[in-house]
């Protein structure tokens, strides 16, 4: 019954909150700039669903019995229509979807953006935020200080502060929280959402290299990962309505 009520949590009211507040952000008293005065800023109203939806997927999986499950790859992939030649699988469990362009195809024929390779970005690894921002070659719109649940400071960057769906960042000493989205239901939402999956993989390269592209190439594909290691760190992941994030545990 308790991992029941947690997956409602988890997978519906929370993803309901946060769509929410990207509609009416102004009942939630969010700011904006049609709201300047509100309570919350967007950036740590959204840190805060986040980290209670991270909150609620670890109770559930601690709560819920351990079973073995096996995928069938080929058959799940035979099912979306691909061959052998569509999809390759690595050692890391990833699977990466080829295409004849930068883009991948999903459900709806949404054809997603997957990262080349052909722009370099430095690994620099986990332990400077700003580093990590310097090599991926993104300059944030807004940056927010702040304390993470150990009191250790963090800062929260946000890549473009005109969208509410734009990438986001957040790092301090004890952890890192990677979040891009991927809407597809008006066309202006879906030429953001594509941005901000493009700047998601640069971010995940410059702290990792390939297991960062990897992980959002991963996840991106409706993927989860579940304290998998990525550049040595236990991470967790995935993507629920439209709202991916990666969560990085630079303390276990």
């Amino acid at each position: 019954m308790g991992a029941v009520i947690i997956g409602l949590v988890a997978f519906l009211l929370l993803p309901a909150l946060l769509v929410y507040s990207l509609v009416r952000p102004t009942k939630l008293h969010i700011r904006t700039k049609k709201n300047p005065n509100g309570k919350w800023s967007r950036g740590k109203f959204s840190l805060g669903v986040l980290a209670a939806w991270i909150a609620a997927i670890a109770i559930g999986v601690a709560i819920t019995p351990e079973q073995s499950t096996t995928i069938d790859v080929a058959e799940v992939a035979a099912d979306a229509g691909l061959t052998t030649d569509n999809y390759e699988v690595h050692d890391n469990g990833a699977i990466e979807i080829k295409a004849p362009d930068e883009s991948i195809k999903t459900e709806g024929n949404i054809l997603w953006y997957q990262d080349d390779l052909s722009e370099p970005v430095e690994n620099v690894g986990m332990l400077n935020g700003e580093d990590i921002l310097n090599s991926a070659g993104l300059d944030p719109d807004e940056t927010e200080e702040s304390a993470d649940h150990m009191g250790e400071p963090k800062k929260l960057y946000i890549i473009n502060d005109d969208t509410p769906i734009s990438a986001w960042f957040s790092h301090s000493p004890n952890s890192i929280s990677l979040n891009w989205y991927q809407y597809s239901d008006e066309p202006e939402t879906l030429e953001i959402s594509q941005q901000s999956l493009k700047d998601a993989y640069k971010l995940a390269r410059a702290m990792a290299g390939m297991e960062g592209y990897d992980a959002v190439m991963y996840l991106s594909n409706g993927g989860i990962y579940r304290s998998k290691p990525v550049g040595g760190y236990p991470t967790t992941g995935q993507c629920n309505e439209g709202a991916c994030f990666i969560h990085i545990d630079l303390k276990s």
